[in-house]
């Protein structure tokens, strides 16, 4: 604390010289921390796009066909519930109809899907309250027949929450129309939602004249995408009641055997996380955490080097300073101390004032609505960025740099310190 005290009041009164080392550590930090907090918040919300579309955080696919009767979905399910246990999760059953030549139509104007998935909006209401809806919601209210629409799409068609549309789609018999009641318009123009709608279950298997099947059985972790711990705990229940493929096999894998290699009277199940469902989209994701580790590199050594330079220069002007207090008794090893408790305030100070000024500049920044940006919607959350937050990772990469730069400052004064009173009055004169 003696250090500390000589090293604030030298930097109160010094304060002109300090100015330039408190703006480089300040303006690095705010750089840094910025771009981590945006870059970190557009993958967090692609990820939770693709959570909704996929249903959840892991999907259990296999068995005898990858579409299943309801009957062995509900099965499949209990078991999923059996092996969760107390965690916080939910298990979702989905049919996601690929729907090739289907239409929705209101008022003469015509729209394509691509996706038209029946969900049961009651048991997935934890997953539907995270989308960002602009009109309405996804509680279905008074209406059976309910569907979910994209904004594009609902601009596309001039509809409403409200207006019913029709809902055109071909079968093996003929041609089905079915009116459809708009109950909620969510904001998402990207590859998973602008094509993609919801409707409820028992409606588009009734429409499609299919029996009741699913396609998908998810489980939705309510907090957040699960840890790897979380996953593999996850398998090692499973695999206790199903006879399952390798944890980790890639999905490319998992539907190459199952199509073409696996004994056909042999039933297995596979987990295909989350990551296996975009693994096109993790090469952008690993470009964007390139870029702004690039960036923290170059920041971090503009701060290491910067502060330990012009540290050299001003321990040389204060010889007279090291020589009176060499000769007052202190040790070299005491205003090693001094000076290096003067550079970790300076970097403290400057860090948590970066911190400040990049925490407003990104509030700030998420309050422009981006939506207009062709292609960037996957990165948003209801049309504007939201930066994410992550303390250990700030606090870690503030901590790497405070050190770093402290070991730069000590190999810079290791032998300026150890000037003697005589050497400085020498010097100065």
């Amino acid at each position: 604390m003696f250090y500390f005290n000589i090293a604030l009041k030298s930097i109160l009164n010094r304060h002109q010289q300090y100015k330039s080392l408190f703006a480089v550590t300040a303006v690095g930090i705010c750089i840094m921390l910025s771009a981590l907090m945006i870059t970190d918040g557009m993958i967090k919300s692609m990820n939770e796009k693709a959570r909704q579309y996929y249903g959840g955080d892991v999907q259990f696919i296999g068995g005898s066909s990858l579409n299943k009767s309801l009957e062995q979905a509900d099965k499949e399910a209990a078991e999923i519930k059996k092996c969760l246990g107390k965690e916080d999760a939910i298990v979702i059953e989905r049919y996601n109809h690929d729907a090739e030549d289907e239409n929705y139509y209101f008022e003469g104007t015509s729209v394509m899907q691509r996706s038209i998935i029946g969900v049961n909006f009651e048991n997935e209401k934890e997953l539907f309250s995270k989308f960002s809806f602009v009109e309405g919601s996804y509680e279905r209210g008074e209406y059976e027949d309910t569907v979910l629409l994209s904004e594009p799409i609902a601009k596309k068609l001039g509809c409403h929450v409200g207006d019913s549309i029709t809902y055109y789609c071909p079968t093996d018999r003929g041609i089905n129309t079915v009116p459809l009641v708009l109950t909620g318009i969510f904001q998402d123009a990207s590859v998973f939602g602008m094509y993609t709608s919801y409707v409820n279950y028992n409606t588009l298997i009734k429409t499609l004249e299919y029996e009741p099947i699913v396609d998908r059985v998810s489980v939705y972790y309510l907090n957040g995408e699960p840890s790897e711990r979380e996953l593999k705990r996850l398998y090692s229940k499973l695999s206790e009641n199903f006879l399952m493929y390798p944890y980790g096999i890639s999905k490319k894998d998992f539907y190459a055997d199952f199509k073409y290699e696996r004994d056909k009277s042999i039933d297995k199940w596979c987990l295909i996380r989350l990551s296996q469902n975009v693994t096109d989209l993790k090469l952008l994701v690993s470009a964007l955490q390139l870029i702004v580790a690039a960036i923290v590199l170059l920041l971090m050594i503009i701060i290491s080097v910067g502060i330990s330079s012009t540290y050299r220069v001003i321990v040389i002007k204060r010889n007279i300073e090291s020589g009176t207090l060499r000769a007052i008794g202190m040790r070299p090893s005491g205003i090693m101390k001094m000076f290096v408790a003067e550079a970790f305030l300076l970097l403290v100070t400057g860090a948590l004032t970066g911190f400040i000024v990049s925490f407003i500049i990104v509030k700030i920044i998420s309050g422009f609505n981006l939506s207009f940006v062709s292609g960037f919607d996957l990165f948003l959350t209801g049309g504007c960025l939201n930066p994410y937050v992550n303390g250990l990772k700030i606090i870690g990469l503030v901590t790497v740099i405070i050190v770093t730069t402290l070991a730069s400052v000590l190999f810079t004064l290791r032998k300026l310190v150890h000037v003697s009173p005589v050497s400085a009055m020498a010097t100065t004169t």
